[in-house]
């Protein structure tokens, strides 16, 4: 992105700022899909970054969505998703979810234990419904290397191998449930593309057996995702080449065998991390101890990932100054909450800076804001900007002082001065 276009942007919406390139996500999008079969379908996984706007860029590039929450739900149809474009996955539905899912007619509901399947089927009976679900299976097989794994190992998603036969056995008796489909999801984060073809062989080999053993119609296989970014120095691209001969070789096995079957992928950081600069000013700088610190206005309680909530190692994002100089220092860059954990880059170089100058955390376009404890010490959240054709517009203002309020509700102490203080 433009430094003037960059620059612009802090003068108009202040920091700290989110800056999501556009162009940029349009061609991340596209580059997947065309590393892909031509069905396949990419489900735009929104808890990666929900922001309104992104989500109606990302819907007209082409894609699905794959929701986790009844406001995500809420969210994809007001950009525009169709309600047979959606699919449903969280392991905590809550009856209010489900309700609203079936009401809106949401595409698949991807169960991940029997007591959900129990919920769902006594709510789609209360409205005479019947609900089409896919099963979320936790593996024996794991093909991946990664931190990140949701499959193959002890985990709170999906039900485990072991456990599918009894429960298909009990699916029978739930007579509003229509199983459509199998989803599974190993893990995230994941830059060997030779994996990703590993596991996708895996995923339709189980899909294809359980329907021909339990003998449902396999309309949909929801593969799960995975696709990583390189955040850090040590890591590669995740290599497209490689990975489209490896799924087109795949499919050409399998695409006879599932001619009337929905193919989806599932995909949010790969979409979104690359488009997004997190901006902070630096407020003050200040030694102690043989150590440098530069003092910002943003930090953890806006991007928990840079500093140190999220999955990976502490201070390791990418940070550098606005503008470049050939002196490089060695500091520690902290926010302004009174917390140690507020760190966003640990003993890193950059260019010497002083306060006033402004410092870019890349690749901060997923797991930002919305994963981000914002409540913390009262401060604002921070703005959120779209750039498209060097031309800004914003997404989501910052908060006010009047936000702060909004939602709380005082106590009549008068009232109760009489009881508090006897």
């Amino acid at each position: 992105m433009k430094l003037s276009i960059i620059e612009e942007a802090i003068r108009r919406y202040g920091t700290p700022l989110y800056l999501f390139n556009g162009e940029d996500i349009i061609s991340k999008f596209n580059i997947l899909k065309g590393s892909l079969p031509d069905s396949f379908e990419i489900l735009y996984s929104m808890k990666a970054n929900p922001l309104l706007g992104i989500c109606q860029l990302i819907k007209k590039a082409g894609s699905k969505a794959e929701v986790a929450s009844i406001g995500e739900m809420h969210v994809a149809l007001t950009a525009g998703y169709k309600s047979n474009d959606i699919v449903f996955t969280s392991p905590g539905k809550t009856t209010e979810e489900i309700e609203y899912a079936i009401d809106r007619n949401i595409y698949c509901i991807n169960v991940e234990s029997m007591q959900e399947a129990v919920l769902i089927n006594e709510i789609a009976n209360t409205k005479s419904r019947k609900v089409d679900i896919a099963i979320r299976i936790n593996p024996h097989f794991n093909c991946i290397e990664t931190d990140i794994k949701m499959g193959g190992v002890a985990t709170q998603f999906g039900i485990d191998q072991s456990q599918v036969g009894l429960v298909f056995q009990a699916l029978e008796k739930l007579v509003n449930l229509n199983i459509i489909g199998i989803h599974v999801y190993v893990g995230t984060q994941i830059l060997n593309a030779g994996d990703i073809v590993k596991n996708t062989n895996e995923i339709i080999k189980l899909a294809i057996e359980l329907s021909d053993k339990y003998e449902f119609s396999l309309k949909f296989i929801d593969l799960g995702g995975g696709f990583g970014i390189p955040y850090f120095a040590e890591e590669s691209n995740l290599d497209m080449n490689i990975l489209k001969h490896g799924m087109d070789e795949l499919w050409s096995r399998y695409k006879s065998r599932l001619t009337d079957t929905r193919i989806a992928v599932e995909s949010g950081r790969f979409l979104t991390a690359d488009s997004g600069t997190y901006i902070t000013k630096i407020l003050y700088s200040k030694e102690c101890k043989g150590k440098k610190y530069l003092v910002c206005d943003g930090g953890y309680s806006q991007h928990p990932a840079a500093s140190f909530l999220g999955r990976y190692n502490k201070n390791r994002f990418p940070i550098r100054t606005l503008h470049e100089n050939s002196i490089k220092e060695n500091v520690t860059v902290v926010g302004p909450s009174c917390t140690p954990i507020d760190i966003l880059g640990k003993d890193i170089t950059i260019a010497k800076a002083q306060p006033g100058e402004y410092l870019l955390v890349d690749k901060s376009g997923a797991y930002g804001l919305t994963n981000s404890p914002t409540s913390f010490l009262s401060h604002s959240s921070a703005a959120e900007v779209f750039c498209y054709r060097d031309s800004l517009h914003l997404l989501r203002r910052r908060s006010t002082l009047n936000d702060l309020l909004s939602k709380q509700y005082g106590l009549d102490i008068i009232r109760m001065e009489d009881d508090l203080y006897k």
